[in-house]
């Protein structure tokens, strides 16, 4: 029986914490939205950097729904907490990574700003795609493994070409349909 101190499980008190990180990290994607918006007349918009930061933030939820049955591990030892943050870091990087430090009265183009970035967004992402593989075999996972096991590896092996041959604007749109349709097929083979 986990040790109780008044109705609270130590377990409970970690998911917690991982939850105010994560609730940090998806107001790093909102804030660098509601920039964008702020400063509409400043900055211009470009439609694959939209894309990019609507896809990055999808897979930060996913990561947040697949996470439910691995806390129930995250008290048996102090590495497995520490080690289900740094999926959390990954993502508050990649937040950096894609949005810029908006400055009131500084045009910014957000295709340059994107192209100027692409290598360390698809590192990050890479980075990311080959932790979840790992993952898999770290914590119990659900779901049918060998599938998502296998649309991870699709995606460190493209978010690594991307990065490698950054400067490849059409390597960067197949990505991007393959990622959704990718990350589509993930959803519907996480259990409900």
């Amino acid at each position: 029986m986990p040790e109780v101190i008044d109705g609270f499980t130590h377990t409970e008190y970690l998911t917690v914490f991982i939850a105010i990180i994560f609730g940090y990290v998806g107001a790093e994607y909102f804030i660098g939205w509601g920039s964008m918006i702020r400063n509409r007349a400043k900055i211009t918009i470009y439609w694959q950097h939209v894309l990019w930061t609507l896809f990055a933030f999808l897979v930060l939820i996913q990561n947040w729904w697949g996470i439910w049955p691995r806390t129930k591990v995250i008290n048996d030892s102090i590495y497995y907490f520490l080690y289900s943050l740094v999926p959390i870091f990954l993502f508050h990087l990649i937040s950096v990574v894609l949005f810029p430090n908006f400055t009131p009265n500084e045009a910014v183009d957000m295709k340059e700003h994107f192209y100027k970035n692409t290598r360390w967004f698809f590192a990050l992402l890479s980075v990311y795609f080959v932790m979840t593989i790992v993952s898999s075999f770290v914590y119990p996972d659900i779901g049918n493994v060998l599938v998502q096991n296998s649309i991870r590896a699709m995606g460190v092996g493209l978010a690594s070409a991307a990065a490698y041959f950054h400067k490849a604007k059409v390597l960067h749109y197949t990505l991007l349909i393959i990622g959704y349709i990718s990350l589509a097929g993930f959803f519907i083979a996480l259990p409900s």
